[in-house]
């Protein structure tokens, strides 16, 4: 699977909930869970990005505790405006985390060509 298409479904993922047209879904909807949590997170793109495992290390920790602390609602979405800042630090993670798998592939084919 292509991890940089992986990451953009999560950066489109993250335009919704900023854009009050989604929710947060956790592991369900979250598009490298989907693929690699099952696997204990081996080979998720954030896990090697943060070199934790579960999004530890990732401004989604503090998204998730916000939403249970401040609005402790079932659905985690947009509530407030400190809801919106933590939605854009998420999303804004996971274009640093996209655009460093794409530096690193346009890197592996700058070597095969010479």
């Amino acid at each position: 699977m292509n991890k940089i298409k992986i990451m953009d479904a999560a950066v489109k993922k993250w335009q919704r909930i900023i854009d009050k047209k989604g929710s947060d879904g956790g592991v369900l909807d979250c598009p490298p869970c989907r693929i690699y949590y099952f696997l204990v997170c081996t080979g998720c793109p954030i896990a090697q990005y943060t070199g934790q495992k579960f999004c530890k290390g990732s401004p989604y920790i503090p998204w998730f505790r916000h939403q249970l602390e401040q609005h402790d609602k079932l659905i985690k979405k947009v509530y407030c405006p400190e809801c919106e800042i933590l939605a854009r630090d998420m999303q804004n993670y996971m274009i640093e985390i996209r655009d460093h798998l794409k530096a690193k592939e346009a890197q592996r084919a700058r070597q095969k060509e010479c």
